[in-house]
């Protein structure tokens, strides 16, 4: 459990960092998240270290989408809209997986799973700022 808590408190760290810089976001990524998902738990912390290193700029900014019940669903949904994305998440319900999006078109870029190795989640994050249709500086 207390890997859960600094796993949340670590996301909860970097959504409060992208929302400072959403202004600049070129990317949005949405990480499906669940509390009973095993790849969550045994990958969420590295992962989130691979994003926070390869994400000094914040023209990547991460959202989650908590898949554990529906409070958590229905939070998450309310997320989703506020940045475009709920339609285009609407089938997209399996956890452990980080999808890409163009943040101004929605389009997916990419998606990958947070079970993946580092140098596999670093690549696919500069593909998704390569892939981004807003001009990356």
């Amino acid at each position: 459990m207390t890997l859960l808590k600094s796993i949340f408190a670590g996301m909860a760290v970097m959504l409060l960092v992208s929302a400072a810089a959403m202004s600049q976001a070129k990317v949005i990524a949405v990480v499906n998240h669940a509390d009973w998902c095993g790849t969550c738990k045994a990958n969420g912390e590295r992962a989130m270290t691979v994003f926070s290193e390869f994400n000094p700029d914040g023209t990547i900014q991460f959202v989650v989408n908590d898949l554990t019940n529906d409070a958590t669903k229905k939070a998450s949904a309310k997320t989703l809209k506020e940045h475009g994305l709920y339609k285009a998440m609407e089938e997209k319900r399996k956890t452990a997986l980080v999808y890409f999006f163009d943040a101004q078109s929605k389009e997916l870029i990419n998606e990958i799973s947070v079970g993946k190795s580092n140098e596999e989640i670093a690549s696919a994050m500069k593909t998704a700022q390569k892939g981004s249709k807003s001009k990356i500086d």
